[in-house]
């Protein structure tokens, strides 16, 4: 915990053993099943942006969504757009998410979008050893490089 001053006494942090079983449980699935899984997801997204609105790291003068040289992303409902909004979201915040739920707080339909944003969180700490904010003077997992990466799946 990273503190300037407290309202009132210490609270002891859960101990979480099991902390990306949902995860887990969507990366065990078939190809298909995945792909119905986040079929049925998306599928009541209306691209209101709430999420985005609501999302702390977003801060960027213009948002991908915006862009129109080059377009990123379609901007209809349609549900590759839809799609591609939300997985090219979640790379955008992969390693800075610190999956505070605002982003699912906001959403009017109801959509779980953190299943995308905790399967980067999994990474990153799988991965790289990684935790969103827990040690501010390092920067965020995919905003560095080394050539001496030990990591063989980068390479």
């Amino acid at each position: 915990m990273i503190f300037d001053e407290l309202a009132g006494p210490l609270v002891e942090e859960l101990n979480i053993t099991d902390r990306f079983s949902d995860v887990e449980a969507i990366e065990a699935l078939s190809p298909d099943e995945k792909q119905a899984f986040f079929d049925d997801l998306l599928q009541g997204c209306t691209r209101c942006y709430a999420c985005r609105n609501a999302c702390p790291l977003c801060y960027c003068p213009t948002c991908f969504v915006d862009e129109s040289r080059p377009q990123w992303v379609g901007k209809t409902n349609d549900p590759v757009d839809v799609k591609t909004y939300h997985l090219l979201r979640a790379f955008h915040d992969a390693g800075r998410c610190t999956d505070c739920g605002a982003c699912e707080a906001a959403c009017p339909m109801g959509i779980k979008m953190r299943f995308l944003t905790r399967k980067s969180i999994k990474d990153c700490v799988d991965r790289y050893g990684w935790e969103t904010g827990m040690r501010l003077e390092d920067r965020p997992a995919l905003d560095r490089f080394r050539l001496n990466d030990p990591q063989e799946f980068i390479r």
